[in-house]
């Protein structure tokens, strides 16, 4: 296996809901596992928010965005070969989706 697709299998949504699980159990992860979902999470909220595709309430922690990613992965094991980027994005887009 090449570099590449290590990366890439190390960036699924089965892989970083890991770290997931972890950090919502209150267990110490590295700063890099917790810097990992995070800044995903918050990069892709950053995103969709400046494309208006989302809109998060101001009094929504880290933990509770943590939280119905990992619920939204584990209810759709069919897409934890994806990248969790994208999982993110759709279980943001589904829990706060931008009112016109």
């Amino acid at each position: 296996m090449t570099d590449l697709e290590q990366t890439k299998r190390d960036l699924t949504a089965a892989t970083l809901n890991q770290y997931c699980l972890e950090f919502l159990k209150g267990h110490k992860l590295s700063t890099f596992e917790t810097g990992l979902i995070l800044g995903i999470i918050l990069g892709v909220e950053d995103d969709a928010s400046y494309d208006k595709k989302i809109v998060i309430p101001i009094n929504v922690s880290e933990a509770e965005r943590v939280q119905v990613i990992s619920n939204y992965i584990q209810n759709n094991p069919k897409r934890q070969h994806q990248s969790f980027a994208s999982l993110a994005f759709d279980a943001m887009l589904e829990q706060w989706p931008y009112q016109k």
